[in-house]
């Protein structure tokens, strides 16, 4: 953990030389400021614990600096002690607590006293960056739980759409349309494979910039080429800044592409094709539930096949499964 910071404020350097002298004491950083503007600024760059100032200073006195600090966000709870050779009546102290402070020592203070005030501050602070800290692996944690949720929900609502689908074309068609509006991505895209003639064809996109129809061959050696050839998930997230990287026909401001496999029983009728024009654009959680999605695809694929297979079967007079009336 980073060490705490005080920030010590005075116009005086031999009044700051003896208060940091005194400070090194404890384990901490300390900066110094011989102005209120320059506190104000220093208080903006970095997090301190505590501040320690002067009430007497030319251009802005201790009290003007703190009633600026409680009105930006960013240090308006800075835990702040007031030291004061000359002010340091009733009135004073009044005042003082009144822009802000938190403790008003008159000097000479004695050091005993003052280094068990600031422990105090300091121990605080550390309760709190504690406190911070647990807070945000709880957020963490919870964003974990929604993504997680988010990828079920999306493989559920997927794969109600596509379930009772049986035409090809239609199941491809919505197939893309759904995860195109739930991922939001720029251009998805289904091939299928014709082993016959050695290529994958474009069935079905959503976006713009390709048109259906177009083959590349089996050994393209894209990501689409290498995930079916793998049977793996391929990934390029930063496509815009490789050399090596190719573009897929009719897409040419690509920034990061990923290809999955339709995998069903160790064969693959094809692969899907997702491009976004935005680098690093592929999440890990995105990947996950996309192969999810792919897999229940791929069985959809050949339950419409399967179905398309029966009709035609059931439609041939020579076919032994012919009804015949």
């Amino acid at each position: 953990m980073q060490k705490p910071k005080i920030l010590i404020v005075d116009d005086k350097p031999e009044n700051l030389f003896a208060l940091e002298k005194l400070l090194k004491k404890l384990d901490a950083d300390v900066l110094q400021a011989t102005s209120g503007t320059e506190a104000l600024k220093l208080s903006l760059e970095h997090d301190f614990c505590l501040l320690i100032t002067d009430i007497q200073m030319p251009e802005m006195d201790g009290y003007e600096f703190v009633e600026l600090l409680r009105s930006n966000q960013r240090t308006a709870t800075l835990a702040v002690i007031f030291v004061s050779a000359i002010y340091s009546d009733e009135y004073h102290h009044r005042k003082a607590y009144d822009s802000g402070a938190v403790d008003f020592m008159s000097k000479p203070f004695i050091p005993e006293i003052m280094l068990s005030k600031v422990r105090v501050f300091m121990d605080l602070y550390e309760k709190r960056q504690n406190l911070q800290s647990l807070v945000d692996e709880l957020y963490q944690a919870n964003s974990a739980l929604l993504h997680h949720n988010m990828i079920l929900e999306t493989s559920n609502k997927i794969s109600q759409k596509i379930i009772n689908i049986l035409d090809l074309k239609e199941l491809l068609s919505q197939m893309t349309g759904i995860i195109q509006m739930e991922f939001n991505f720029p251009w998805v895209g289904v091939w299928l494979i014709n082993n016959l003639e050695g290529n994958m064809r474009l069935e079905a996109c959503s976006g713009r910039g390709v048109e259906l129809g177009i083959t590349i061959p089996l050994s393209y050696r894209g990501l689409l080429g290498q995930a079916y050839r793998t049977k793996t998930v391929t990934l390029d997230n930063k496509a815009g800044r490789n050399g090596d990287f190719i573009a897929s026909p009719g897409l040419p401001n690509i920034f990061s592409e990923l290809a999955i496999p339709l995998q069903f029983n160790n064969e693959v009728p094809g692969g899907m094709d997702f491009q976004s024009d935005r680098l690093e654009s592929f999440v890990p959680d995105d990947v996950t539930a996309l192969h999810l999605s792919s897999m229940q695809i791929a069985v959809a694929i050949n339950n419409a096949k399967l179905y398309s297979e029966v009709v035609r079967l059931n439609s041939d007079p020579k076919s032994p499964t012919h009804s015949k009336k």
